[in-house]
């Protein structure tokens, strides 16, 4: 009885229901610097009104189309007053742009009230505090370096959630669709030295947390992923070129220091991109293409379908989490020729472009060089 209990406390917490958050822009007036890299990160721009991939997506669902529920919307608006409704099946309410509470995104406040994070069978889920103004950090002593004190919120120390990124894994653990198969997962390599989801995608940067701390760093709130700046991912990405002796023969190899594979989502797509240009004239050579194809293995031949429908991974040429991969080329060099090489990623794979309608969307096709190489044959 008292296991039945527990989980149903839990169960309560478990989404953020219809519950008070407070607004991103409140929370700009004292992180004016965070709020300020946050605007930029794809965390403000989650929803299907600023997300016009994710929008694209929403659009073909078949939940859309029954006007059945908004089953995003977890991850996606957590904070929308009306998210019990989002949630539910079969009652017609779907995302409202004129929602205040849906356009926060995944909010700020949101994110600093995640006491927790559980496993699902479609999807992790977020332990949501009931306190809307206190917040968690991973300081040992949180507020501490601040020389007024805040009239808005306090703050609780949860180092075990905050300070590797567990936090994260509400929303980023694993995506499965009705037919059991797990679309899309971080995976995480546990014995990767060091590396985890802040390291990587919450560095530290100039500039004091906010108008009362006096600390000369902060963590970074722009969240360095595939839609924005790459620079700090890049440090994750080696690359190297080498020929053979008799030059009849290169190879581009990837050194991919990430605790996690190369592509996650299966709309993305990794690309290799190499070129040789000898005496002005270029030539460009074989893209390797690195990508999780998901779909259907029934009938006479494998053939990809939209997430929802997918019941397999029919092909996967993705790099996994710390993997060095190389990448030969038979090709007759000469003394002089350089090669050059380009590794980065599209956000919707050119296959699926017109199968979601994004063909025309430059976003979606933009080529996001991470690591770029050149290479001079002696």
């Amino acid at each position: 009885m008292k296991k039945f209990l527990l989980l149903c406390a839990l169960s309560s917490l478990a989404f953020a229901g219809n519950m008070h958050f407070a607004k991103n822009q409140k929370c700009s007036e004292c992180h004016p610097a965070i709020y300020k890299e946050y605007k930029t990160s794809q965390h403000a721009k989650a929803t299907i009104f600023e997300d016009k991939i994710h929008g694209a997506v929403y659009d073909k669902h078949p939940q859309h189309w029954k006007i059945e529920k908004y089953r995003c919307g977890a991850c996606h608006t957590p904070t929308a007053d009306n998210l019990n409704e989002l949630l539910a099946p079969n009652n017609g309410v779907i995302p409202d742009i004129d929602n205040e509470t849906q356009n926060e995104a995944v909010a700020c406040a949101y994110c600093h009230r995640i006491e927790d994070t559980t496993d699902g069978k479609a999807f992790g889920r977020n332990i949501v505090s009931k306190e809307e103004k206190v917040y968690f950090t991973k300081k040992e002593n949180p507020g501490k370096e601040i020389f007024g004190k805040s009239s808005f919120h306090k703050l609780k120390t949860n180092k075990e959630v905050f300070e590797n990124g567990k936090m994260c894994m509400g929303c980023h653990a694993h995506k499965s669709n009705k037919k059991q198969f797990q679309v899309c997962s971080t995976d995480i390599n546990q014995a990767a030295p060091k590396k985890n989801c802040i390291e990587c995608h919450m560095h530290k940067v100039d500039g004091a947390p906010s108008k009362f701390s006096k600390e000369a760093k902060h963590t970074y709130h722009g969240f360095p992923g595939l839609h924005g700046d790459l620079t700090n991912l890049s440090q994750y990405i080696g690359m190297t070129i080498t020929n053979t002796d008799d030059k009849q023969m290169f190879t581009v190899t990837i050194d991919h220091d990430a605790p996690h594979a190369s592509v996650l989502h299966p709309l993305r797509m990794g690309k290799l991109e190499v070129s040789v240009t000898r005496d002005g004239q270029v030539t460009k050579m074989q893209t390797r293409k690195l990508v999780k194809l998901i779909g259907s293995k029934e009938g006479a031949s494998p053939s990809p379908t939209p997430p929802w429908l997918a019941t397999s991974i029919i092909k996967d040429t993705r790099i996994p989490a710390n993997t060095t991969k190389a990448y030969p080329y038979k090709w007759e060099l000469k003394s002089g020729d350089v090669i050059t090489a380009k590794f980065g990623y599209l956000l919707v794979k050119p296959g699926a472009l017109e199968k979601f309608d994004l063909q025309d969307n430059k976003e979606a096709k933009k080529f996001r060089i991470i690591k770029e190489q050149s290479f001079t044959v002696k």
